[in-house]
């Protein structure tokens, strides 16, 4: 078993910090978590938002990047259907290049309403377009001239440069919380990343699915994101931290909610 650390870098007005000094802190403490002995970093991505949530995800993994050494770092998650899928390959390549081959992608679908509103990408459209960007990009990472006609992107004898520094690209999860994730997941060959007390049953579907797509199971890892707090004295350090924690979870109870129910196709 790993440990990691992961953050969203909220900055919502109620504790409202410089942007700068957010930053620059939140680097020092990934410095300190990597000398510390944990193994990733994770950073998430969300779009129009109140609260300054991180939504540039290779900017500061690149940054990342060249402020530490050994740990690997990771996106949990990037919302694929966002991202043109070029872009993503090219932006992952030089932050994999810069890591030394440290990169790793974790994708979601995305829910909010509010940003695929703006940004223009119909929700419905968010499964198709993230399976089509992991087939691109895996392409693109190969560094030789490639052509592509699908549901959402086409172009012509297109070569992608750099190429990532590990063979093959970075490896990528995917996330969700449903059997259908599970089933995305091990059919196109990625690593699992589900929503923390996630059904058992979904860990079967993924396993299932991977050896129905010709992929040995055992040559595939799982992550769960759940929040853990070390403390000596839990009464004290709820004190602290439980104000911050209630207002974390319900910020994505509301943006759940506002999600609905429209199937991913």
């Amino acid at each position: 078993m790993r440990f990691g650390v992961w953050y969203d870098l909220r900055n919502p007005s109620r504790w409202k910090r410089p942007y700068a000094e957010l930053y620059r802190e939140t680097l020092d403490q990934i410095a300190w978590a990597e000398a510390a002995g944990f193994e990733s970093v994770q950073v998430s991505e969300h779009h129009v938002t109140d609260e300054g949530y991180l939504p540039s995800v290779f900017p500061f993994l690149a940054a990342l990047a060249v402020r530490t050494t050994t740990i690997r770092l990771g996106s949990a998650v990037l919302l694929a259907p966002l991202h043109h899928p070029i872009r993503f390959a090219e932006d992952a390549a030089l932050v994999d290049q810069l890591s030394g081959g440290r990169l790793e992608l974790g994708l979601g679908l995305g829910y909010r309403r509010d940003e695929f509103r703006v940004l223009g990408v119909p929700r419905a459209e968010r499964g198709t377009r993230t399976e089509e960007l992991i087939e691109v990009a895996r392409r693109a990472w190969t560094g030789e001239p490639f052509s592509h006609r699908g549901a959402h992107w086409s172009f012509e004898a297109v070569t992608v440069t750099p190429t990532p520094f590990q063979p093959g690209g970075p490896p990528l999860w995917l996330g969700g919380g449903t059997a259908k994730a599970a089933e995305r997941a091990g059919r196109l060959g990625c690593h699992f990343m589900p929503d923390a007390y996630i059904s058992v049953e979904h860990y079967a579907t993924y396993r299932q699915a991977l050896a129905e797509a010709g992929h040995d199971p055992a040559d595939f890892q799982v992550a769960l994101n759940p929040t853990v707090f070390v403390t000596e004295d839990p009464e004290r350090s709820w004190a602290e931290i439980g104000e911050h924690l209630r207002y974390q979870y319900n910020r994505y109870r509301e943006w759940f909610a506002a999600g609905g129910e429209t199937p991913a196709a």
